[in-house]
């Protein structure tokens, strides 16, 4: 599964705090049940994923 960028957070001048990071994620997780949504911190952004479906 290939992941997508969601989110880019500029590391040199956000403000965001990491309740917010956490808040966003939660937020597009309750948008698309169907992905796996989380912060790469490679990228600095928060990703996502179409989730394995069962076979």
């Amino acid at each position: 599964m290939e992941k997508r960028v969601l989110v880019k957070i500029d590391k040199d001048k956000t403000e965001l705090t990491l309740r917010e990071v956490l808040d966003r994620i939660k937020e597009i997780q309750d948008q698309h049940p169907e992905m796996d949504v989380f912060f790469d911190g490679d990228q600095y952004a928060i990703c996502g994923r179409m989730r394995k479906s069962p076979e």
